[in-house]
């Protein structure tokens, strides 16, 4: 089934938050066991993909893409019913959009923790066998024990001993060794659960579809463990754009690909490996990382100090060289020494009242040098990315695909173009670069996924009343086609809908919530259904809960055949 040929054709599919789809069986939220019935009317719909954000352990905070661990799956997922625990949830109706993941956690893990008493000799020789098998687990465990006992302090707050790896593992798995083969039990598990999914889906003739965050918490196992991959004194973000004056600041540290390298990418292969067990495809989260990233002092708030990661710079001796002491520059708040005798400019460093004020000369042979090596620049990180997606593709059969949104440079998109990276089309964001207008369906790269929202943004519903020009969105998607203009929300939705399904793109993978046509409060109220807000903080956002079980979502008949038709006419099915 992995073969690429098949994968690489027209198809339609959905992009679910685990947590968030509830089953008959589920324990509160939703679990790997919630996939099953999601397939069930995947397929009967006409869809062959189903796309998951990550399922790595967040330990105490909330976002997937912020996890304490690149491999370990979170114990939130594991699904009690497939054990053979039928344990019932509080409640038999989903009254709240919000789930309460630690709590919901750390009651599962207490359910698991007794059936692995009673069971404690099979579960301690299956536990082995895996922890054999999967040597990352070794690090992982002592890292969870240690997370915990310290009750999800960061490590560098850790007693000094530690803070070393070899001595940690040492003591985890000889003084704590039964609480350390039950944190080996739990990833067993949850293994066993998502790999057989993943062969129950190829039988129904499904892909699975996982997620690969490009960066990793600070206070997370990868980063006690090999502290040499990361930059630690930097934090990842993006420059200033028209979303955000002063940039992002994420606070993850920065990858130091040299390094990496050196060890012929084995973090890396390692990784893939162990997610190729449970998906056929998987999306390369902020794919222009690869080739460069935005790289901020770790300390700062905003992004405005940051600049493009890996670089050359400006040489003392080029500035020197137009009569100019690079060293004043600095004092002015112009440039940044980042490495002895290398300088970068800051970004909008022309805006300062402090370059204002430099005579003309100057300011004439300051300017140029902040363009001076950007060709050499680009044709450097144009080759370093292409070097690195070239290696993740030697190590897996698994189908990449880029997630390239926000302000891709030219170099990058060409480079992405060439190797024929699969990529992601926004609907509301793909205009036309001459008229600023949307772009009809014909014109939508092929080599893409379109979409009508992610996970970062508003959904659909929320975009189509509250954002951008209703009378143009009106002329653009009904008038334009012939279609009456909508009078319900029902139909608005129908129509993006069609239009989605429509377009060239090769994949087309709505989120869950988009495709809930007849359910009134997404409709009405989408706003209360959206799962996160980029920049805001971890705990307001990760915990939504859609308000009805997936059983009963998938046997709503009218919902299904229009789907069903929406998919058979755009040739997806």
């Amino acid at each position: 089934m992995g073969s690429l040929i098949r994968v690489k054709q027209r198809r339609a599919g959905v992009l679910v938050s685990l947590p968030s789809i509830v089953s008959r069986h589920s324990f509160e939220c939703g679990d790997i066991y919630s996939l099953y019935p999601l397939c069930d009317w995947a397929r009967d719909i006409g869809f062959s993909i189903i796309q998951l954000l990550p399922l790595n352990d967040t330990g105490y905070g909330y976002s997937p893409y912020s996890a304490i661990s690149a491999f370990a799956i979170d114990p939130l997922y594991i699904s009690l019913y497939k054990l053979g625990l039928p344990i019932k949830s509080r409640k038999k109706e989903i009254r709240s959009l919000h789930n309460h993941p630690n709590r919901i956690r750390n009651e599962k893990i207490k359910c698991i923790r007794d059936y692995y008493d009673s069971h404690q000799k099979e579960a301690i020789k299956e536990a082995l066998d895996f922890l054999e098998r999967q040597t990352w687990c070794y690090s992982y465990v002592t890292f969870r024990v240690l997370y915990e006992t310290y009750e999800g302090k960061n490590w560098w707050e850790w007693p000094k001993e530690f803070q070393n790896p070899q001595t940690a593992k040492d003591f985890i798995f000889t003084e704590k060794r039964e609480e350390a083969m039950f944190w080996v039990y739990l990833q067993k598990i949850a293994y066993d659960q998502l790999a057989a999914v993943k062969v129950h889906l190829e039988d129904k003739g499904i892909f699975l579809k996982g997620d690969m965050p490009i960066l990793t918490a600070r206070n997370s196992c990868d980063v006690w463990e090999h502290p040499e991959y990361f930059y630690l004194d930097l934090q990842a973000g993006a420059p200033p754009d028209h979303f955000s004056q002063t940039g992002q600041t994420w606070g993850f540290p920065v990858l130091n690909w040299e390094v990496l390298q050196k060890n012929h990418y084995n973090w890396w292969k390692d990784r893939l490996t162990y997610l190729e067990h449970f998906f056929h495809l998987y999306r390369i989260d902020h794919v222009i990382g690869m080739y460069r990233i935005w790289a901020i002092p770790r300390e700062d708030q905003t992004a405005l100090k940051g600049w493009f990661h890996p670089q050359f710079g400006i040489e003392t001796s080029e500035f020197l060289k137009v009569g100019i002491d690079p060293k004043s520059m600095e004092e002015k708040g112009l440039i940044h020494e980042f490495k002895p005798n290398h300088y970068i400019f800051y970004w909008d460093f022309w805006k300062e009242e402090s370059y204002q004020s430099l005579p003309e000369e100057t300011k004439s042979n300051l300017f140029p040098l902040s363009q001076l090596h950007i060709r050499e620049e680009e044709k450097h990180w144009k080759e370093a990315g292409e070097t690195i997606l070239e290696i993740f593709e030697s190590f897996s059969s698994m189908v990449p695909c880029a997630e390239d949104l926000g302000s891709v440079p030219s170099f990058i998109r060409d480079s992405l173009f060439e190797r024929q990276m699969i990529g992601i089309d926004v609907v509301r964001w793909t205009k036309s670069f001459i008229t600023g207008e949307y772009i009809e369906e014909d014109n939508y790269r092929e080599n893409a996924i379109s979409v009508l929202s992610t996970h970062d943004t508003s959904l659909v519903m929320d975009w189509w009343k509250n954002e951008g020009e209703m009378e143009s969105k009106l002329q653009f998607f009904f008038d334009r086609v012939g279609k009456p203009r909508p009078e319900t929300e029902n139909q608005i939705l129908e129509g993006l809908l069609e239009f989605v399904f429509q377009t060239k793109s090769i994949f087309c993978i709505q989120l869950f919530q988009d495709l809930a046509l007849g359910v009134p409060d997404v409709l009405q109220n989408p706003e209360k259904h959206r799962i996160n807000y980029p920049g805001t903080p971890d705990h307001s956002n990760w915990t939504y809960r859609f308000p009805i079980l997936i059983e009963e979502f998938a046997s709503d008949f009218q919902r299904n055949f229009t789907l069903r038709k929406l998919v058979h006419s755009s040739g997806r099915n």
